[in-house]
């Protein structure tokens, strides 16, 4: 009975597990802040330290097309169109069906 549950249970890890971890593009802008290391465009009118804050877009256009609609307060902080990446986790079907590949997801 134990071995038929820690194999059911097994199972269930296993397949709780699948998955393919994949990196996911995004794009902030950063500015340049007098008195912070770092500063980031939160709206077309206000700025954050964090970059958590910071407004992302799932391309470099519409990233270009915030820029441009920036107040002249916050233009004037050389904004610049950055890429970060986040994991994300897709199934094993997903990751076929669009031919991706890459690690195994983590718990």
């Amino acid at each position: 009975m134990r071995t038929m549950l820690f194999t059911a249970l097994s199972l269930l890890a296993s397949y709780s597990l699948a998955g393919v971890e994949i990196r996911q593009p995004y794009w902030f802008v950063e500015l340049t802040c007098e008195g912070n290391p770092q500063c980031f465009a939160s709206s077309n009118g206000s700025y954050s330290a964090n970059q958590g804050a910071a407004r992302r877009f799932d391309d470099a256009n519409k990233a270009q097309r915030f820029i441009d609609s920036f107040t002249s307060s916050i233009s004037g902080k050389s904004p610049r169109i950055v890429q970060g990446y986040d994991s994300a986790c897709v199934s094993d079907a997903e990751a076929r069906r669009l031919q991706l590949s890459g690690k195994p997801c983590q718990p």
